[in-house]
């Protein structure tokens, strides 16, 4: 009899435990509070993605650039679709920087190259990080979608953002300011890279109408 009360209370215990154990892994995502910001498969998400995002133009001058953001207020899928954008903005001027940086270095003497670097990067870095902050809104959208979160229906925002950035400004700038330093300048001009950043400058001024 003994043993059967045992075995009894065995069992009860067992099932006491397990019973709470699956109460605690309800509570996790239950007591998380806000709307599904991801309610949607990938699949479906890119299929309501407007045209003009898919497919950015590419225009001669212009560096384009675009983002994407989720969230429970309107206001706040904007903003962050904005950093978005200027993400890959800042991704698309850091490759556009690296390739002439890399141009430019292969022509310099191992002896000039540490400084004539340092002092390169630095300014265009300063140059393209005012460019990018001063980007122009080309295009955008904010769509609604429901989202379902433990069985409760809510929404949320999508917004599409398309920017674009003047390279014949940023180019213009880069210039004036290498000007300012006639030893990096003296440096430029005994490469290539001077006389290709000026070819580029003539060929927006006829894209500009400058």
């Amino acid at each position: 009899m003994k043993r059967w009360t045992v075995f009894s209370l065995v069992v009860v215990f067992i099932l006491g435990m397990t019973g709470c154990g699956g109460g605690g892994a309800k509570s996790g995502p239950e007591s998380a509070r806000g709307p599904d910001l991801a309610p949607e498969a990938a699949k479906e998400v890119v299929k309501k993605e407007p045209d003009w995002y898919k497919k950015p133009p590419s225009e001669t001058g212009y560096q384009y650039a675009k983002g994407e953001a989720t969230s429970a207020s309107k206001q706040g899928a904007r903003r962050k679709a904005i950093n978005s954008l200027i993400n890959d903005f800042q991704l698309k001027t850091k490759s556009i920087t690296e390739g002439r940086s890399e141009d430019f270095f292969e022509e310099l003497s191992q002896g000039d190259a540490s400084d004539a670097i340092s002092k390169y990067e630095q300014i265009q870095t300063v140059i393209w990080n005012g460019v990018v902050q001063n980007w122009e809104e080309v295009a955008s959208e904010t769509v609604v979608e429901q989202s379902t979160k433990d069985g409760k229906k809510s929404y949320i925002y999508r917004t599409y953002v398309l920017g674009r950035i003047n390279l014949f400004a940023a180019d213009e700038r880069l210039l004036e300011q290498i000007k300012r330093d006639k030893e990096l300048m003296t440096q430029l001009k005994a490469t290539k890279a001077l006389d290709k950043m000026r070819e580029d400058l003539d060929k927006y001024k006829d894209k500009f109408g400058m």
